[in-house]
């Protein structure tokens, strides 16, 4: 391998025992969805379908989900959309098989799949605040009654989304949590679920029967408020991916030459550059260019020039024993996802998320 992912199994087992420290009464739903944040949700669902904590997986869509039962015997729920058009029969199908259990935020698709010659499970989604995908909460409680009547759909959950609970600021989280539990105290039947992993902290009460661990199941924390309050309540998390490649040039430049397209680098004394084949195709973002540092036996080392496609170029000094295949560490160590994402003015969720799936995954 040239370049890969290390995903390291005894950090992601740590990350969820941290959870179930401080919500012992919670099921852990770990949310694997969009390639299990980029780390590989082929090697992550292997992982926790091991685990006695977790007890179901969430995905964003159906199709995460039916890939899902061929990996991970463990139950599973989509959290945001599924195909309804006639071509997609055939997977909702298999969800009805499956016991997947879909979302369900309007009537009309409610009423579809009643229509359907299946039984299926459903999971009704409540916007109590941040205006994506849910019933409104004051047509809430009609809406389940409605849904209640149609025979060949199973209430299992209610659950609903908090716009900021990552911030200092609870009032709006406090709001919307109230809102919620205004609607579920009405329907003691279903099992609730509204924490994410920043709610989980910040929200203890909202921690209910489900949480949904994201973001932290990969040892990243969902913002800088809810890394202090974590070390508050004793709790560690640990960074399950380390991003790795290897050098396949270094080469002498001269003072006064520039390195990369635009010439937007130009070097002040004799140096060597290191070149490595990773770009922004790869996932390492354009925005690095002349700002990020990677890791090379130990030391760090400055991106120069700007990233290109599929190369990267790296300032080395003139004298040095580094050469051609040393194994250079881009993210992991002391290189972290909230680092590069303050380089690229984003957050660390984009940073590892952006990560070419094609990629080969490595569990140590």
């Amino acid at each position: 391998m040239i370049t890969w992912l290390e995903l390291n199994k005894d950090n992601l087992a740590h990350n969820i025992k941290q959870f179930k420290k401080i919500a012992p009464q919670s099921e852990i739903w770990p949310v694997v969805k969009s390639n299990a944040y980029g780390h590989g949700v082929e090697q992550i669902a292997s992982l926790l379908d091991q685990n006695d904590d977790v007890t179901g997986l969430m995905t964003v869509n159906l199709e995460e989900a039916i890939a899902l039962t061929k990996i991970t015997s463990k139950s599973l729920v989509v959290l945001s959309y599924f195909d309804t058009s006639p071509e997609a029969e055939e997977s909702l199908k298999i969800a009805a098989e499956q016991k997947i259990i879909l979302p369900i935020y309007d009537l009309k698709t409610a009423e579809y799949l009643n229509s359907l010659n299946h039984k299926f499970l459903i999971n009704i989604k409540i916007d109590t605040g941040t205006s994506r995908l849910g019933f409104r909460a004051e047509e809430s409680e009609d809406v389940i009654k409605k849904i209640e009547k149609l025979d060949n759909l199973k209430i299992i959950s209610l659950f609903t989304h908090f716009a900021e609970s990552e911030s200092n600021n609870q009032d709006f989280t406090e709001q919307q949590l109230e809102k919620f539990r205004n609607i579920t105290d009405q329907f003691p039947q279903y099992k609730k679920h509204a924490a994410c992993s920043a709610a989980s902290l910040s929200q203890p009460t909202a921690q209910g029967d489900m949480i949904r661990l994201g973001v932290s199941l990969y040892g990243l924390w969902p913002s800088e408020e809810t890394k202090q309050l974590g070390k508050e309540k004793n709790i560690e998390l640990k960074p399950v991916l380390s991003w790795k490649t290897k050098i396949i040039q270094v080469k002498d430049i001269k003072v006064g030459e520039t390195v990369g397209y635009n010439r937007t680098w130009q070097a002040d004394e004799d140096i060597k550059i290191a070149i490595l084949p990773i770009g922004y195709n790869e996932g390492y973002d354009r925005s690095l260019s002349n700002k990020a540092q990677v890791i090379i036996k130990n030391k760090k080392y400055p991106v120069r020039g700007n990233i290109c496609m599929n190369l990267t170029m790296v300032e080395l000094p003139q004298e040095t024993e580094i050469g051609v295949g040393e194994v250079v560490t881009l993210l992991g160590d002391d290189i972290t996802a909230e680092e590069i994402a303050f380089l690229s003015q984003t957050i660390n969720y984009e940073v590892v998320t952006r990560i070419n799936s094609n990629l080969p995954r490595v569990i140590i």
